[in-house]
């Protein structure tokens, strides 16, 4: 039996991300992956949907060619099969390398196999049953989609995530189950490529968890790519007739289409990994519970990424990855483990326009807030130079910030590039700054980042000169 100081289960984001953070700092470190080393964002999430987001942008503008000066575009139609072809070579390209080697450099040992515990500190390698033992455990196993349940729709057939990027054709009408980030922006995508889609809500909107405000621009690009919203949709049974599916919704009236995408949530990968055997507790809905310093209720255990987070976003997971490992190199030290920072997380919906946003929505500042101590300021892109030379005039930039000392307590862009706009305002939380700050500091001209400029100028104390707002403020 092999003996380690550290041992990783999973290899996706966090997984590699928690390896190669013990490794760095001394530890022996063996790490498992039953799968492809890169998980779900390398193969069947952020990867290839950017990549076809990126080509669906393209050709949108294609087609507007004559409002920038250029010849009208002549009708040619898209080869959908060779779209694919090209996100299947971006991800061939992002994860060019050998990633067993790449670990083996760092002093990290790869097992390719799936780990079951067999007891607190040991798991077994499935395939070959040879054990393995280590000091600390980190679960890095991810999640999958959840499938609605639906009667009829396991029967009819759906897709998710993780087989629409199979397609080498585009089904002429597509029905999408959610109105989340992934239902929104492969929703899109295929609406451009010349599909007839709809998106089916549970509630009242898309991007729910968004500002309302920036969820209702991208709802009317929405309406401009001819993309059918039902709100408050209740689907009672699927049936499949031929080669049709048609779906039956509550009080009447369906849909009937050729595919469907299943984009309702996520549920965490614990199955196989025998917690029973290690004294793991599961939280609700199969996920792994831990505290704020991502520990298990079995001290020696932690959990970090899509297994047990609630920010299911490739850099949050990676981060916890480097949290995970850093307490358990502490907890081999003796030393006291440090909790995970969530107060600035950024997250963007890659529609066209982006969504990005961080922090406290203005409808979350005044649950918390009294409305009279926020300030909520905002700048609209078609008042924007570079937006209006570009063409890109939809959206706007919103921070939300303390009126007594003008702390940025939040902000939502929605726009073009929306998502890399974001990250001098995640910058200034992080560093404590002001959005006098911001509105201080020169944005070259002309730019998009002067948005987020005209919007921190906006804020009450950044309309103060920087001597009185530091006297007022400090």
């Amino acid at each position: 039996m092999q003996m380690f100081d550290v041992g990783v289960i999973g290899a996706g984001s966090a997984g590699p991300k928690a390896a190669r953070t013990a490794a760095r700092l001394g530890a022996s470190v063996v790490i498992f992956e039953e799968s492809r080393i890169g998980g779900e964002c390398l193969y069947t999430g952020c990867v290839p949907s950017k990549a076809l987001l990126h080509s669906a942008t393209l050709w949108n503008r294609i087609t507007r060619a004559s409002e920038f000066g250029l010849p009208e575009h002549q009708g040619a139609a898209p080869d959908f099969g060779a779209v694919m072809a090209h996100a299947h070579q971006t991800i061939a390209q992002v994860g060019a390398g050998d990633a067993t080697e790449s670990f083996r450099r760092a002093g990290i040992v790869t097992v390719c196999e799936r780990a079951a515990f067999v007891d607190p500190h040991t798991v077994i390698a499935g395939k070959t049953g040879e054990r393995y033992q280590a000091k600390q455990w980190i679960l890095c196993t991810g999640s999958r989609p959840a499938i609605p349940d639906i009667p009829g729709l396991a029967e009819a057939g759906c897709d998710t995530n993780r087989t629409v990027f199979g397609w080498t054709s585009l089904p002429r009408r597509i029905v999408v189950i959610g109105g989340g980030p992934i239902g929104c922006e492969l929703g899109q995508v295929f609406a451009r490529f010349g599909a007839d889609v709809t998106i089916l809500l549970s509630g009242s909107r898309i991007l729910e968890r968004d500002d309302a405000d920036a969820a209702r621009v991208v709802t009317e690009a929405f309406a401009q790519d001819h993309i059918d919203l039902r709100s408050n949709v209740v689907v009672e049974r699927v049936e499949r007739r031929g080669d049709e599916k048609i779906l039956y919704l509550r009080g009447g009236g369906e849909v009937v289409c050729d595919a469907i995408l299943a984009a309702a949530g996520r549920r965490s990968n614990t199955e196989g990994l025998n917690l029973e055997a290690a004294g793991v507790r599961l939280a609700e809905h199969g996920r792994l519970k831990t505290d704020a310093t991502l520990r298990t209720n079995v001290p020696h255990v932690w959990a970090a990424g899509d297994v047990a987070t609630d920010y299911k976003f490739t850099h949050a997971v990676s981060y916890e990855g480097a949290v995970a490992a850093t307490n358990v190199v502490n907890a081999l030290r003796g030393e006291p483990a440090i909790d995970a920072d969530y107060h600035v997380v950024p997250r963007v919906t890659y529609t066209d326009p982006e969504l990005a946003s961080v922090g406290l929505t203005p409808a979350m500042a005044r649950q918390t807030h009294s409305a009279d101590t926020i300030d909520v300021s905002r700048f609209d892109f078609a008042s924007l130079d570079r937006a209006i030379i570009d063409g890109e005039t939809e959206g706007f930039t919103q921070i939300v910030s303390r009126r007594s000392d003008g702390m940025i307590i939040g902000a939502q862009i929605v726009g073009a590039q929306a998502g890399s706009l974001i990250s001098e305002i995640c910058l200034a939380m992080r560093a404590g700054l002001r959005a006098a700050d911001i509105a201080l500091t020169m944005h070259a001209y002309p730019t998009l980042p002067e948005a987020v400029e005209a919007a921190a100028d906006r804020t009450s104390h950044a309309s103060l000169s920087p001597n009185i707002s530091r006297a007022m403020t400090d």
